[in-house]
């Protein structure tokens, strides 16, 4: 208990050690989104308790589980991954089970489940609809929802031992879990106590199989880089092959990509309408944003030594612009086949719209990715009780809001026109950008270097 006592207040320190008030401007401005948002469902509840609308009290209930389930996983993933925080080496003379249970509740305090607990709470003292068994229905949701996310963070970051006996202990518990889901999924409504005793069995069987499944993983992936004599073998392939943390990243955001694709096909072959329709942000799913945000608006963050190769050989403006095209391509190609099979088996009516959105896109994240990558420099590293980013959340919104604008045409073609005026305003700045470059450098240089230090 002192360990886990620790280590809450260590991490609540970290939160405001540095950038102390622009962190406490971003809780202020959490905690007024959680205001308004609970209003917001408040105000749902008694729209649907009225019988005002087509949804029912146990719909608009069910719906704001789902949300909060699928907001907690995606967060993980998107705009970029975040990586599982270890927060005690394994050297440590501590026992798995001390280890688990303290990683677990620390990882609990963050500022984003603050928010979402004060969201929960206003919304309990608001509407008179959402009782205390819903409360305590939606905080199981989200204690679920981050046990999922901190087991699909264990497949992704460590080896896994696949005949261990801790393994199978992990399918035998995730199964108990499932089965109990199956008959009476965790997010739909309870109505009474006994159900809610069921879920916290579900939960506890859950977290169990999540304790297995990290004692059967407990090797760390290792770094290797696979080298190769083949001139066939182009300087694209070896930067997304040998490079393990980029490859893996770009590989899940597609993998994350194509769900959301195969979503909407799915839907399409079923009831003949597409989820895009329906859901307007996802969109931008469809688009290459993923390969920016995740990757691509940090490039000399992962590929740092290439920066500083081309930097002392020749420094010119056109290597850079040679080499950042060089290390994107491949992840762009793989991309562009993963959206245009989806076009044209599932969505061809819109295929013109979608061609040109992804060459507008390509257009003009291409040149945000550079000025992202040279402005506004993100070490790729993390610590103990890290806010580490792997790429600037200025500029992955920026990058967003820029894409929003490229699907203006869905409202009418006469707006293509803004496609001129975005992709020249980014190549615009991109020039300004360049001209800078002598500046910026020694800000490269010290954080993607002299940070180690």
């Amino acid at each position: 208990m002192d360990l886990i006592l620790f280590s809450c207040r260590v991490r609540i320190i970290s939160f405001f050690r540095h950038k102390r008030l622009q962190r406490s401007l971003l809780l202020s401005l959490g905690l007024l989104s959680a205001g308004v948002y609970s209003w917001l469902f408040s105000f749902l509840l008694k729209q649907a308790g009225q019988g005002s609308t087509s949804l029912s009290v146990d719909q608009v209930l069910e719906y704001t589980n789902l949300l909060i389930l699928s907001t907690i996983i995606l967060k993980g993933f998107f705009p970029a991954y975040v990586p599982k925080a270890n927060l005690i080496p394994q050297l440590y003379p501590v026992s798995a089970f001390q280890r688990f249970r303290t990683e677990l509740v620390v990882e609990l305090v963050s500022p984003f489940y603050f928010v979402l607990l004060n969201f929960l709470l206003l919304l309990y003292m608001i509407s008179p609809l959402y009782t205390v068994l819903h409360l305590l229905q939606s905080i199981l949701v989200i204690l679920t929802a981050h046990v999922t996310l901190r087991s699909l963070q264990v497949f992704i970051e460590r080896r896994m031992r696949w005949r261990n006996a801790n393994f199978y202990s992990a399918v035998v518990m995730a199964g108990a879990f499932i089965a109990l889901q199956v008959r009476v999924p965790m997010f739909f409504p309870i109505a009474d106590w006994i159900m809610l005793v069921v879920h916290m069995a579900a939960l506890g069987a859950f977290v169990t199989a999540n304790f297995f499944l990290e004692k059967a993983a407990t090797e760390p992936r290792r770094k290797t880089v696979n080298y190769s004599t083949n001139a066939r073998r182009s300087l694209g392939w070896r930067l997304f092959k040998n490079h393990k943390q980029a490859r893996q990243m770009l590989l899940f955001g597609f993998a994350f990509k194509a769900f959301i694709l195969g979503a909407d096909a799915l839907a399409f072959t079923k009831k003949g309408e597409h989820l895009l329709d329906e859901v307007l942000t996802l969109w931008l799913f469809v688009g290459p944003l993923i390969v920016f945000s995740y990757v691509f608006n940090n490039v000399w963050g992962f590929y740092r030594n290439l920066w500083l190769t081309v930097e002392r050989s020749s420094g010119t403006v056109n290597d850079f612009l040679k080499v950042t095209w060089t290390a994107l391509r491949l992840p762009l190609l793989i991309d562009a086949v993963l959206t245009f099979v989806y076009v044209a088996v599932f969505n061809q009516e819109e295929a013109f719209f979608i061609v040109m959105m992804y060459i507008g896109s390509v257009l003009v994240m291409v040149p945000i990715s550079i000025i992202s990558s040279i402005v506004s420099p993100k070490a790729v590293s993390g610590g103990l009780f890290s806010f580490s980013a792997k790429a600037s959340y200025l500029f992955n919104f920026i990058a967003i809001g820029l894409l929003c604008l490229l699907l203006l045409p869905l409202i009418h073609p006469l707006l293509y026109l803004i496609y001129p005026l975005v992709i020249g305003g980014s190549v615009f700045a991109l020039v300004a950008v360049l001209k800078e470059y002598p500046k910026y450098k020694y800000k490269l240089f010290e954080t993607h270097f002299k940070a180690e230090a």
